[in-house]
């Protein structure tokens, strides 16, 4: 590009849209949604990392939690997007219009649509982590220095401790070390395929200290068993042996039947509705009004409500691989137009693909770091909806994290001013 600013005038150009949406942002009061409760009031089906966030502003500011939250909640993401943005330009010499472009597109979720730092929901803590953990770790794959991975575990720590669909950075992370390093560091790869056991261990540690119960998050189960529900039938209590198994089914399939909310029993009236609008916007209903009330009722009667949540989700999760694998071909299909969902149509979803084939077969062929990089914020999209459509509706709450890669993906293949072009390898 011919345009030239100013060290000044880049600087300002990244600012200002941070002082401008600050404005927005502050004066819309913070929204209590469905799930705010369980994060303010610390119960035992949410993990860590947001509830303490929240309980350590309300012992710090008293009355003025909210206003409190709104300003840490837009401050940790005005950080994390310019740490983000400030790592685009080290890696790549970005021009300063793409860096000011890709700066508005990672701030919209504060004032358009999710609304961030206004909202009691847990991806006001986990957005900023993760462009942080993304920023070191393409800071890794493009300088070729582990350093940065280190810097990032235990952030990547925290940020599944908040979110547990973060899980699918771990092989990522594990890829760019393999990429750049072979198996130089075996201890840093071994410490990374546990970490999936220290993340548990240390929810389960938090329960412990919490709730005084020494148990994962007890959400898992349900939303495994949500997916299998929707697509089974009648008669697959069979599968079962246990009564309490039977019985959950069996209660739960009326119930289920009764609202139209499984596959063999949609409401034929609705011709404008698929199988899967109905299972992404009744979601909540299959779910937390349906499958968990019925095992609720089941549970233990002298038990606590939390003992009975944990009793529902060993319950379900015992449930969930036999009922998919008993109807593994429609639980497949409503998988993989859960995915598509993700990504608008199939269209894009081919689309992203290809892009992720290409930039592999260039990425081996070349080693520029363009085509190396747009593999590994390609995998980020992907392999985030992969994991998140197992047990959940795609939701772009869900999902939004990654919105910035297209953008990202285009600006790197029209780009011509990278400071290194290829590895040395």
């Amino acid at each position: 590009m011919s345009l030239k600013l100013s060290p000044k005038a880049s600087l300002l150009s990244i600012i200002a849209p941070y002082i401008i949406a600050f404005l927005v942002v502050i004066v819309k009061p913070i929204e209590i949604v469905n799930d705010s409760e369980g994060y303010l009031n610390m119960v035992i089906t949410r993990s860590a990392g947001y509830p303490l966030f929240l309980h350590g502003i309300k012992l710090c500011f008293g009355t003025f939690f909210n206003t409190a939250t709104i300003i840490l909640q837009y401050g940790l993401g005005v950080c994390s997007i310019y740490f983000f943005i400030k790592t685009l330009k080290t890696c790549f010499n970005l021009h300063a219009i793409w860096l000011f472009l890709l700066n508005i597109i990672l701030l919209a979720p504060y004032f358009y649509n999710h609304h961030l730092a206004n909202v009691f929901l847990s991806e006001a803590l986990s957005y900023p982590i993760y462009l942080i953990v993304v920023g070191l770790m393409l800071r890794s794959l493009t300088q070729k220095d582990v350093t940065f991975i280190l810097y990032a575990i235990p952030l990547l720590l925290l940020l599944i401790q908040t979110r547990s669909q973060f899980l699918f950075l771990i092989p990522i992370i594990i890829g760019i070390i393999l990429w750049n390093h072979r198996l130089k560091y075996k201890g840093l790869l071994f410490l990374l395929i546990i970490f999936p056991f220290l993340c548990g261990f240390a929810d389960k540690l938090y329960h412990k200290v919490a709730h005084d119960e020494f148990v994962s998050t007890p959400w898992t189960g349900i939303h495994l068993l949500t997916p299998a529900m929707y697509v089974s039938d009648a008669s697959d209590y069979n599968i079962y042996n246990s009564q309490k198994a039977k019985a959950l089914f069996k209660n739960s399939y009326k119930d289920l039947a009764k609202k139209h909310l499984n596959i063999h029993e949609l409401n034929p009236n609705l011709h404008h509705e698929n199988d899967l609008s109905i299972y992404v916007k009744e979601y909540s209903e299959i779910a937390n009004f349906t499958i968990l009330p019925n095992g609720l009722a089941l549970a233990d009667s002298l038990a606590t409500h939390s003992k009975k949540l944990i009793e529902v989700d060993v319950l379900t999760k015992q449930m969930s691989i036999p009922l998919i694998i008993n109807n593994f071909k429609a639980w497949l299909s409503l998988y993989i137009k859960n995915f598509i969902h993700a990504f608008g149509n199939a269209k894009y979803t081919l689309l992203l693909v290809i892009i992720l084939g290409f930039s592999c077969i260039k990425a081996y062929q070349t080693n520029e770091i363009k085509y190396v990089t747009i593999s590994c914020i390609v995998l980020l999209s992907l392999s985030n909806v992969a994991l998140v459509a197992i047990g959940m509706h795609t939701l772009k709450r869900f999902t939004f994290y990654n919105d910035w890669v297209w953008f990202l993906i285009f600006i790197l293949l029209i780009h011509s001013g990278n400071k290194t072009s290829k590895y040395e390898l």
